[in-house]
């Protein structure tokens, strides 16, 4: 059983569907559904914002800014989503990269079960773009739910 369920999101198709699954998810078990958005400064670079001082420089606020009105769309957009779907959920934004802000958010809400989604990347570029879903899966001390986007192309010749 799943009493907590907690589903990444980053706007993209693929994170679509991890919701949606979650809530499938989460209507069969009742279960509470906490969705996350990772606001990930950092990869401007260090001078633009660091989560332990805040706004470095001042041409780093407008990049700042320009993260948190993407934030309030991705959520928005979940949001809209979600009420279609007639399940609630809550959700929560937090600064940081998204492998550590999805462990440590499931830590913080002792969730029993991780859902994500995947673009189905290959090898090569994860090796060189990394793969958030895959250190998840493999850091995390709860069941996780990869759901993985093969495209309209691939799911055709299955």
């Amino acid at each position: 059983m799943y009493s907590k369920i907690l589903v990444a999101i980053d706007g993209s198709k693929p994170s679509l569907k991890a919701l949606e699954r979650a809530i499938e998810i989460g209507k069969c078990w009742k279960s509470e559904i906490h969705a996350v958005y990772a606001v990930n400064p950092g990869i401007y670079g260090t001078t633009v914002v660091d989560p332990a001082i805040g706004v470095s420089d001042p041409g780093s606020e407008r990049i700042f800014n320009m993260l948190q009105e993407e934030s309030k769309k991705i959520i928005e957009d979940a949001k809209s989503f979600t009420g279609d779907q007639g399940y609630y959920v809550k959700y929560h934004e937090k600064l940081g990269d998204a492998r550590n802000v999805i462990l440590d958010t499931a830590k913080d809400l002792g969730v029993d079960l991780i859902v994500l989604g995947s673009t189905g990347k290959g090898m090569a570029k994860r090796l060189v773009l990394g793969s958030v879903s895959s250190s998840v899966v493999f850091h995390s001390p709860v069941s996780t739910l990869v759901v993985r986007d093969l495209g309209e192309k691939k799911q055709k010749s299955n």
